[in-house]
């Protein structure tokens, strides 16, 4: 299955992707992957389903985290 990149939209194969790590979550083997077009990372969950014995492959978005700078005050 193509996966698409849900920031930018580029469409290819997992190995176009850059893989940054991954895990088991219930039936799902998870990949957290970087976009090598946009930067973008998402989640790419893909496994077979136990009660209907279906594949079932899907993505979630990863919100970016701000870099959230504090003033610094230099009072003496």
């Amino acid at each position: 299955m193509a996966i698409k990149c849900p920031h930018c939209g580029f469409t290819g194969e997992i190995a176009d992707f850059k893989s940054i790590k991954s895990w088991r979550f219930r039936f799902y083997t998870v990949t957290m992957l970087e976009c090598l077009k946009c930067g973008g990372i998402f989640n790419y969950y893909k496994g077979i389903s136990p009660r209907k014995d279906t594949l079932s492959e899907f993505y979630v978005k990863i919100k970016p985290r701000s870099v959230e700078r504090r003033k610094v005050s230099h009072s003496r």
